[in-house]
């Protein structure tokens, strides 16, 4: 924690000049001051998780960090996702907060996200027994921990999926 407030306080010192011009070539991405902050909150958010989850089966990430994390998810599930080669394409509904994205996995992994007007068609009330139309809704705390890889059985909240197996989700993002 010592070295975390160091941090904070070296960061916090810069004048606007310097944050502006900040640069960090790392993981083969050029980071901005924000990306670098944003990279470094999702770990210390998720690897907090790991070590609590392993005394409270029911613990969460922080809800602060997931309000931060959850927009950002689109650059980790790309770096992140391993896709199999089976097309997939569906939509994906978050709540706390409110979120709606496309997450499509073929030759790579994306996770944008959803405009209405995308899946107007799709979202009419499906027919019955009519599961075309893919779609994953869960807590946005659930999502960022799938696209982290740390969405395994024993810790995955009640979440609603049709058209797609959250198992093969998990395969998709299986961690790092």
């Amino acid at each position: 924690m010592t070295a975390d407030g160091v941090l904070v306080e070296r960061f916090g010192s810069l004048d606007a000049g310097q944050r502006e011009r900040f640069r960090l070539e790392l993981f083969g991405m050029d980071l901005d001051m924000a990306g670098l902050l944003r990279m470094r909150l999702g770990e210390h958010a998720i690897h907090t998780w790991d070590v609590a989850v392993a005394l409270d089966p029911v613990a969460t990430v922080a809800t602060d960090a997931i309000v931060l994390l959850v927009d950002a998810l689109g650059h980790l599930a790309a770096r992140s996702g391993k896709p199999d080669g089976s097309r997939l394409r569906l939509l994906v509904s978050a709540t706390h907060p409110q979120r709606r994205f496309t997450l499509e996995s073929g030759e790579i992994v994306t996770l944008a996200p959803a405009e209405d007007a995308e899946f107007l068609p799709e979202l009419r009330q499906p027919a019955e027994g009519d599961d075309s139309i893919a779609e994953l809704r869960l807590p946005a705390e659930a999502l960022v921990r799938l696209v982290y890889g740390r969405l395994d059985p024993a810790h995955t909240p009640a979440v609603e999926a049709r058209g797609v197996d959250l198992d093969e989700l998990r395969r998709i993002f299986p961690g790092f």
